[in-house]
């Protein structure tokens, strides 16, 4: 399935209830339909022992995405401006006889205080419109939502509406719509146990 690890701005449309299509590992994965697009949204949920700002530097660490985002082949960072807003081109691995899929994903940072919950918005930008190499270019949107249950504990919710775009029929493209949310989160959860994403501090997440 074409993962690609989206201004975001979730379209006003007329959406089905989320239907729990797999409960694995501590891992629950829903599906459901809308009226924008023939192809199913996702949502990926699951609690961990981790903190909001160990999440922070494994989405920083662009690059590594490709060792736990769900089929990345290639991953490089394009910009970050700041602390609240980074630009990457990705590249993702499809099934035989279809091309791969390449995006550029905007992601934008915000932390509510109050809830102890931090947003980051995801859109797949329209530009450039040319696709790199023999790839074909995704369009969509979605979200990480993350929420500080504990000092040692942290609820992640991974949601995304994705068109891969091409000749890829929804039916086939439906049949993996677990397959990348949950593979994402599961990699999501060794990658937070790396020392190297542990402990760090960001001023947005400051009191």
């Amino acid at each position: 399935m074409f993962t690609l690890l989206l201004c975001f701005c979730e379209p006003c449309l007329a959406q089905q209830e989320w239907e729990l299509i797999k409960n694995k590992e501590g891992i629950e994965v829903f599906t459901r339909t809308n009226d924008l697009m023939s192809f199913k949204e996702f949502k990926g949920k699951m609690i961990v022992d981790s903190r909001v700002g160990d999440f922070m530097s494994v989405l920083y660490d662009v690059e590594a995405l490709v060792s736990w985002g769900y089929n990345l082949t290639t991953v490089r960072l394009l910009e970050r401006p700041a602390d609240s807003l980074q630009i990457y081109y990705a590249v993702a691995k499809s099934p035989w006889p279809y091309k791969d899929r390449d995006g550029i994903y905007l992601n934008k940072f915000s932390y509510d205080r109050q809830t102890r919950t931090l947003r980051v918005a995801i859109e797949l930008l329209e530009y450039p419109k040319e696709a790199e190499g023999n790839f074909v270019r995704i369009g969509g949107y979605g979200s990480w939502k993350v929420r500080e249950l504990s000092s040692e504990e942290i609820e992640i919710v991974f949601q995304m509406q994705i068109d891969p775009g091409g000749s890829v029929k929804a039916w086939m493209a439906n049949m993996f719509a677990s397959d990348t949310p949950f593979h994402t989160l599961k990699g999501l959860k060794e990658a937070l146990k790396m020392e190297k994403y542990q402990g760090k501090t960001y001023p947005m997440l400051q009191n």
